[in-house]
């Protein structure tokens, strides 16, 4: 497993409280595109920095039923596509991932919590952070060029993770875009965010990480609330920490996702 999905991956992994479900939702299928660029600084250990590269692609249906408390969200894996030479990682990691299912709690807020994968895959970490997407703040009756602001803390427990990072994000209304035959209203965004926490590293044991990420995007919403896609740009500056390094370990990452609705 990479540093970085360690420290970014999955958002509130923990077991979902039971509950019947009532009024399922139309389920909605989604392609999910994820390029990923980090590079490690090991020149205090005298080595040159180590580039850890991966492209993922997933198809995966969603669909949300009433539950106490909220909504119960509902993400069935269909398939992935991974490339990349991240050690442990390849097109069989994918490939077992096909039939798995993540749930999760939508609050009437829109808040996304206690995200728990069946069976657990390293490689569904990434569905675990695209599922917060599928939520932007809305402000009701908003008009092109309408902006407004949410905040938003997560702790990623995921891998013996325990890292808690907060969320500042500015949405402004772009008006309206036709997806799907429908008039989806287009939202922009802006977020920044800290993150303060301890992750679990197979060569180094327990290591503290902190730092900042930095993402634009964009978010298609259909007039039933339902999220139609989109694209977020994130880049993320971390240092990472442990007893076995002589010195922080700097980590930057860039990444891209783009989320498409599929008929």
């Amino acid at each position: 497993m990479s540093i970085y999905a360690a420290a970014f991956g999955s958002l509130l992994l923990a077991m979902l409280p039971g509950a019947p479900a009532r009024n399922a939702s139309p389920t909605t299928k989604y392609r999910i595109e994820t390029k990923n660029e980090t590079t490690i600084d090991l020149s205090g250990f005298g080595v040159p920095s180590q580039q850890q590269n991966f492209s993922l692609v997933s198809w995966i249906a969603v669909s949300l039923s009433d539950t106490v408390g909220g909504r119960t969200l509902h993400i069935v894996i269909d398939s992935m596509k991974y490339e990349g030479a991240i050690e442990g990682i390849g097109q069989a990691t994918a490939d077992s991932a096909k039939g798995a299912t993540v749930h999760g709690l939508v609050d009437p807020n829109g808040r996304v919590s206690n995200l728990v994968s069946r069976p657990e895959n390293v490689l569904l970490a990434e569905i675990h952070g695209v599922a917060h997407s599928f939520f932007p703040k809305v402000k009701t009756g908003a008009k092109s060029g309408d902006g407004w602001s949410d905040s938003l803390e997560v702790t990623n427990t995921a891998n013996g993770a325990n890292v808690k990072s907060t969320y500042w994000i500015t949405y402004t209304s772009a008006g309206q875009e036709s997806v799907a035959g429908l008039a989806a209203l287009k939202l922009s965004s802006v977020s920044n965010a800290s993150l303060v926490g301890t992750i679990q590293n197979p060569a180094m044991g327990t290591m503290q990480v902190e730092g900042k990420i930095k993402a634009n995007g964009t978010s298609l919403i259909a007039p039933d609330g339902r999220y139609l896609g989109g694209t977020t740009n994130m880049t993320g500056d971390q240092l990472l920490k442990s007893a076995m390094a002589p010195a922080p370990i700097p980590v930057k990452t860039v990444r891209t996702t783009t989320v498409t609705v599929l008929p």
